[in-house]
């Protein structure tokens, strides 16, 4: 079976929880012999293939542009200008009416995995003003489309089918996110912790996103702290990518209890 996995995020353009999550699911299938083709918003790690906006959008809504990269993917994806799919799976409403658009013009089962849910992100009407409209509609399109829905708990099972009714319970599966337990295990290492004053990263949205105010309190406990006791707080999101570090480069601090 070919698969054809639609995601915004992949390597080396990961910058949250889906992207992680894609990155290690498309390696386990791989290892299981899983065909798998990736598309993407950019990243084009081991063969992957990147999409970009119609650039006559360049000056558009956000939203506009996303739809525009959505119809790159689902054009992509047929088997008149590749080896086609037998099935299309997506994640996030970024990448969710490609997989629906490919589903309806190539004939193949669509499969969507929900990480989050726009009714549930109101405050992105400050960031895309119309365009939260659109990226509703895209989801809710492509969830109640869908011949399969994967939510990650039992908690975000509940919230699909409360935002969604319309939606048969028969086609909401529950799989758990999944970790390498060996990249990502315990370690008493500091060497990567280490540096020569007290630190505090966050980097809350600028809206009213949950989170703002959890950013903006979190430097006060480490100004407390003695710089003897404390030589490093940062506070970090896991990427399993490797050990949290502060620092610049390409390592990425969160304060926790932000949303991507």
């Amino acid at each position: 079976m070919r698969i054809g996995l639609l995601s915004r995020e992949w390597p080396p353009e990961v910058y949250g929880g889906a992207g992680v999550h894609v990155e290690h699911l498309v390696r386990a299938l791989r290892a299981r012999g899983g065909d798998v083709a990736v598309h993407s918003f950019g990243g084009t790690q081991d063969g992957a293939t990147a999409h970009s906006p119609d650039p006559r959008l360049s000056g558009a809504n956000a939203a506009l542009q996303v739809l525009s990269t959505d119809l790159s993917m689902a054009a992509a994806l047929s088997p008149d200008v590749g080896p086609g799919v037998d099935v299309v799976h997506s994640h996030t409403w970024y990448a969710d009416l490609a997989g629906h658009v490919a589903s309806l013009l190539h004939g193949v089962p669509h499969v969507v995995t929900t990480h989050s849910l726009e009714p549930h992100r109101p405050w992105k009407a400050e960031q895309l003003g119309g365009g939260y409209a659109l990226s509703s509609w895209a989801e809710r399109t492509a969830v109640l489309g869908a011949d399969a829905v994967i939510a990650v708990s039992q908690g975000m099972a509940r919230d699909v089918l409360a935002s969604y009714p319309e939606l048969d319970p028969a086609r909401v599966h529950v799989v758990y996110n999944g970790i390498d337990a060996e990249l990502y295990a315990p370690t008493t290492a500091t060497d990567v912790r280490r540096t020569e004053r007290p630190e505090t990263a966050a980097s809350p949205r600028a809206t009213t996103a949950p989170g703002v105010s959890s950013g903006a309190s979190a430097p006060r406990p480490a100004a407390e702290e003695s710089p003897s006791t404390t030589r490093s707080r940062s506070v970090c999101k896991a990427s399993l990518r490797g050990p949290c570090r502060s620092g610049s480069g390409n390592q990425r601090t969160q304060a926790t209890g932000l949303n991507q």
